[in-house]
């Protein structure tokens, strides 16, 4: 198992685990995966896999190949093609809704609001998630401290160089056109009446967590992600 593969289990375990404790669901609540894929791998960890009551699970994404990989996997699960800044369902639908690493791929600022926007309205509660932006590596593209280039001129950095995730190794001209990661505060004006939880698996926060709304969620302290398991 590579490090970056290793990097992102822990991740990944920590935050199923978070969303457990902080939601204790069962068998009865209602859940809403926004961008949810399955994974195609042995070892599965992602959220719609990990989820033990799939009758209770809809998800919602945009590519129709993931939906129909969902369908084939777990047919209990109400998997729907749809665009996650524009949600087909009525106002508090769901019990909760959960969404990991999908807010930084629906391109600007305003569309990551409306994404935001549409997930409070679906969700009487919520757990989002996001790359942090000031972490001093960029994992979609695999390059160090582009993330710390003014503006978005990782991007640019990008459209020379960054790592194809399909042939596993570097290559020259690929795109990340609708990338746009997040720091704490941006995704607390998206969000703000949540908590942001800073998760650290390194010597720094690499992913961003937009709980919420607090009164229906525990009272977090600035190290609870440090409180977390390493695997």
């Amino acid at each position: 198992m590579s490090v970056f593969n290793k990097l992102s289990r822990i991740s990944r375990l920590r935050k199923w685990q978070l969303f457990q404790e902080t939601f204790a669901p069962d068998e009865h609540t209602r859940i809403l995966d926004v961008g949810g894929e399955v994974s195609q791998g042995e070892e599965s960890l992602q959220f719609l896999d990990l989820y033990p009551w799939k009758a209770n699970l809809t998800t919602v994404n945009i590519s129709e190949n993931h939906i129909k990989r969902i369908q084939e996997k777990h047919p209990q699960i109400d998997a729907r093609v749809g665009d996650a800044c524009c949600l087909p369902w009525d106002d508090k639908c769901f019990d909760i809704v959960f969404s990991n690493a999908v807010i930084e791929h629906v391109g600007s600022a305003r569309k990551q609001k409306q994404m935001a926007e549409e997930i409070v309205r679906v969700g009487r509660q919520w757990f989002v998630t996001t790359p942090n932006r000031l972490y001093p590596f960029e994992f979609h593209m695999r390059l160090p401290f582009v993330t710390w280039l003014p503006f978005h001129g990782y991007l640019k950095f990008g459209r020379l160089i960054s790592y194809n995730h399909v042939k596993k190794k570097y290559a020259f001209g690929l795109r990340h056109e609708n990338l746009r990661l997040m720091t704490a505060k941006e995704l607390a004006t998206c969000f703000p009446d949540s908590r942001i939880i800073k998760q650290k698996v390194t010597f720094m926060a690499e992913t961003l967590i937009a709980i919420g709304p607090p009164s229906k969620i525990r009272t977090y302290d600035k190290n609870d992600s440090e409180k977390l398991p390493n695997s």
